[in-house]
Formats: C-alpha cells, structure tokens, sequence
C-alpha cells in the first residue's frame, strides 16, 4: 500500500520549488486532447483534454465510492493521477499501433521520471513521489477494490462524454446522434463493479431516450 500523506509539512525552499515545478509540470495534461475523440472527426476545439476527464472521474469517486464500500480518499487520489503519464507520452489510443506492453513501458518510465523529479535530492516530499508512483502503479494492476472503481468510473466518464457530445450534436461541435455507438459498444458487459454497471445503464437508458427523441430526466 502507499503511504499515508500525513507526514510533517515541507520545510525547505528547494522542497517548494520543486513542487511547483512538478505541479508546473502537470499543466501539460490541460494540454493533450483526448485522441479517441479527434480519431472520430470530433473538431479540436471541443474536444476535451486528458485533464478535463481526469477531474470528472475524480468527482466520480467522490460521489460514488461511499456506496461501494471502499476507502473514498484513496479512490479520488487514484483517479487524479491515474492518467499523469499522459503529461509525457500523450494519450495513446489502440489505434496508435502501440501494443499494450510498450504503452505500459513508456508511461511506467514517464511517472518514475516525474517522481523523481519530485524527490532528486531525497528530501521531504518522497512521500508524496512514492504516493503518487504507487496509487498509479496500483490503478494499473486493476486488482484492489478501489482500483477496480476507478476503472469503472475512467469507463463511465468516457460514455457520459459520448453521449454528451451527441447530444450537442456536429453543429456546435459534437457528433451525430448514434455516431459514438463504438464506445458503448467496447464497454457494455465489462464493468467491475456494481456500481459501474448501474451507473452505465443510467447513463445507456438516457442515451436511448434522447435517440427516441423523449426527455429521460
């Protein structure tokens, strides 16, 4: 397990640069597009970036995991970092020709560098570096049961984003109703949670709805 953030507060100036630097850093995922959605003609300019996903899935946990009976903090830092490597190595999608090792390989190498970056000198943020390294390292594995909804959650933020940009429509910047099926379609039946499956029928019943032209609120 990650150890705990409660640890004494940083004391030195070159420990307070050093986080600002690692937090300047993160900027970047404000910055990278989510590729699976320029890849279906979506026009860049409304399309969302890896940061803007990320903070949904955060609020996901924050609201869902109570009912899941996992460790809620946990779950919300997971879901923050669980795309950091993307600040590197971009968001790769299976249309990259990428195999899934290669992809691990190069974002396991992204966060060991973007953790050491944060901890060089060894001084009093290691315990944030390992934290971070560990609840990413963690939400990989898929294994525990926070990782296991925060995977579901990563899921169900991307179709609630599908059918968000359906209903937006190609005029103001969104697709055609229906022309995102692929995203239910590779998610249906592989939820790991319970609470994954029934937010995901939620979220399918309102979609079918707005496709049959009936207000589903």
């Amino acid at each position: 397990a990650a150890p705990s953030l409660t640890t004494p507060r940083m004391s030195t100036t070159a420990e307070v640069a050093r986080a600002i630097d690692f937090l300047t850093h993160a900027r970047a995922l404000k910055r990278v597009a989510r590729a699976g959605w320029l890849q279906r003609g979506l026009p860049a300019r409304s399309v969302e970036s890896v940061a803007d996903h990320s903070w949904r899935v955060a609020l996901f946990a924050l609201v869902l995991a109570p009912s899941s009976g996992v460790d809620r903090d946990r779950a919300i830092r997971m879901a923050l970092v669980h795309d950091l490597a993307e600040c590197v190595v971009g968001d790769i999608t299976p249309n990259d020709g990428v195999s899934d090792e290669e992809k691990r390989r190069r974002e396991r190498a992204a966060m060991r560098d973007f953790c050491d970056g944060l901890t060089r000198d060894g001084d009093g943020l290691a315990h944030v570096a390992r934290d971070v390294e560990a609840l990413w390292e963690e939400y990989e594995l898929g294994e525990s049961a926070e990782a296991k909804l925060v995977k579901d959650m990563d899921k169900l933020e991307m179709i609630m984003q599908a059918h968000e940009y359906e209903g937006d429509g190609e005029d103001a910047g969104g697709a055609k109703r229906g022309g995102l099926e692929e995203f239910f379609t590779s998610t249906a039946g592989k939820w790991r949670t319970t609470i994954g499956e029934e937010c995901a029928g939620e979220i399918v019943r309102r979609r079918d709805a707005a496709m049959d032209g009936v207000d589903s609120r």
